[in-house]
């Protein structure tokens, strides 16, 4: 399988956190595409991968985030946090995205009812391991390698 994307095609740099809490993970129910998605979108000009994870977050569904992995300061550059996952998929014929996927956790605590919308939904594990969840397949195995890492991290 050829992994490059074809040269008449447009390629967009895009970014989402998969949010964990309470070993739930956060989505939305895309407007565009009508499947279950984690919060993201393209970054803008300026704008560090990891930061327009924690900016679309907040845009989409009005959760503060922070990344879980810090920035580090060196001699004259910066190693920006590592991403759980990049993916790259296709959008249409011509349009591909470029994803870097990042673990996030809530800045502040909520209260389940708080986020009760239509289109904003936590997933347990056990939700997101139903392949009849109208979902793309590499959302869902993200987000399940998402709760295995806050799982992991709590075990340390």
């Amino acid at each position: 399988m050829d992994l490059r994307v074809p040269e008449d095609a447009n390629r967009d740099f895009v970014a989402g956190a998969f949010v964990v809490e309470k070993q739930r993970v956060l989505f939305l129910n895309h407007k565009k595409y009508g499947v279950w998605l984690q919060p993201g979108g393209h970054i803008e000009s300026r704008e560090t991968p990891d930061e327009c994870a924690i900016r679309e977050t907040l845009e989409e569904t009005g959760i503060e985030i922070e990344i879980i992995g810090a920035n580090t300061e060196l001699d004259d550059s910066f190693d920006l946090p590592q991403p759980l996952n990049v993916n790259l998929h296709q959008v249409d014929e011509h349009h591909w995205h470029c994803d870097f996927q990042y673990l996030g956790r809530l800045v502040d605590e909520i209260e389940d009812q708080e986020y009760a919308e239509e289109n904003i939904r936590w997933f347990s594990r056990e939700e997101l391991e139903n392949k009849d969840l109208n979902m793309p397949e590499n959302a869902r195995r993200t987000a399940l390698k998402a709760l295995d890492c806050v799982l992991e991290n709590k075990r340390k």
